[in-house]
């Protein structure tokens, strides 16, 4: 199913292991519950989700890790756009979509956005279906009532909103507002999130063990919010890429240590790190001279040094000795194979 392949790539190249990643038997089955929305809005949500395949290049970085073929959900936005989670698009050669009603329909890739981590689908022939309009994530409360839909599910899934907790991903992946939900569920990866007006409000990414904190190990699912996306919608559709610079990005997968600095879990090939000479089992102390505290505040600095391009210094202790590291950050597009499409 594609939460393994998911939690694989989360190993891997981009995506480290999520803590707490669970396998089926320990995940809710979807149980429709009943929703209140008028006829012609439930109708116009359970047309919306489709069924996401994409297939890269058997030699692409990232098929080692993902897969060559993954699969996952998407929600149409547009007459001809779909929005998913970004990492079913990564290097993808090919990309088709299957509606409710067993059309197969051929797409390309238009956008994959690294920094909220969502991406988009152009069809290359009409959807025929009617598109779900974005609502507003940031308004939304909490706790509150929300439900999801899934690829090949024909009854939307109730779920609470209990969380909108700052999430750091090890692999330089920063939201500091997503959206947290119980009960776990399985069927998640770019599945969509839905208010009670019938209004798309967040994308799935991921299973999470701790949706209220770290004191309260509670499992459940990350979602995306959409109002992410509507600043750079337009120039994602139009261009592919957000305008302005691209975000910093040093190619280390990392996590927090009880005695304080940040793991070394990953050093992408031919990244900046690995040219800086960073290697796993190196331990992460300080940067600009500073203590590092945990993986947001890494996140943070880093970016508030400057975009991509940018020339920071890295205390880094290995073997027991310490040194300074100078290190070029870079876009981490540079490290990917463009999808086709873009």
């Amino acid at each position: 199913m594609h939460h393994r392949f998911v939690t694989a790539f989360c190993a891997g190249l981009l995506f480290c292991t999520l803590a707490g990643a669970q396998s089926d038997s320990s995940l809710q089955t979807k149980q429709s519950l009943p929703i209140t929305l008028p006829p012609e809005r439930l109708q116009r949500v359970l047309q919306s989700v489709v069924t996401v395949q994409s297939r890269s290049d058997a030699q692409a970085s990232t098929s080692r890790t993902l897969g060559q073929r993954r699969e996952g959900s998407g929600v149409v936005i547009g007459p001809d756009l779909v929005l998913t989670i970004g990492y079913l698009l990564l290097e993808a050669e090919s990309v088709d979509l299957i509606d409710h009603l067993g059309r197969r329909i051929p797409g390309q890739v238009r956008a994959v956005d690294n920094l909220t981590g969502l991406g988009l689908i152009r069809t290359l022939i009409p959807l025929r279906l009617e598109a779900v309009p974005l609502g507003d994530s940031d308004t939304l409360p909490s706790p509150g009532k929300l439900w999801t839909l899934g690829q090949n599910e024909t009854a939307l899934t109730a779920l609470e909103l209990v969380s909108r907790k700052v999430f750091a991903g090890s692999w330089e992946y920063l939201l500091e507002a997503p959206l947290m939900t119980i009960p776990a569920v399985n069927n998640w990866s770019g599945s969509g999130l839905f208010d009670a007006q019938g209004q798309l409000v967040g994308i799935g990414s991921l299973l999470v063990q701790d949706v209220y904190g770290d004191q309260v190990p509670l499992p459940g699912n990350l979602f995306v919010p959409v109002n992410l996306l509507k600043d750079p919608l337009t120039d994602l559709v139009r261009t592919g890429k957000r305008t302005g610079p691209a975000t910093p990005w040093l190619g280390i997968t990392s996590q927090r240590l009880p005695s304080g600095g940040l793991a070394v879990l990953r050093v992408s090939p031919g990244s900046p790190a690995a040219q800086a000479g960073i290697a796993v089992g190196d331990t992460l102390l300080a940067l600009q001279g500073q203590t590092l505290q945990d993986l947001p505040d890494f996140y943070r600095r880093v970016r508030a040094l400057g975009p991509a391009g940018s020339r920071l210094t890295l205390t880094v202790r290995s073997e027991g000795q310490s040194r300074e590291v100078d290190v070029l950050s870079t876009d981490r597009t540079t490290a990917l194979k463009r999808p086709s499409g873009i």
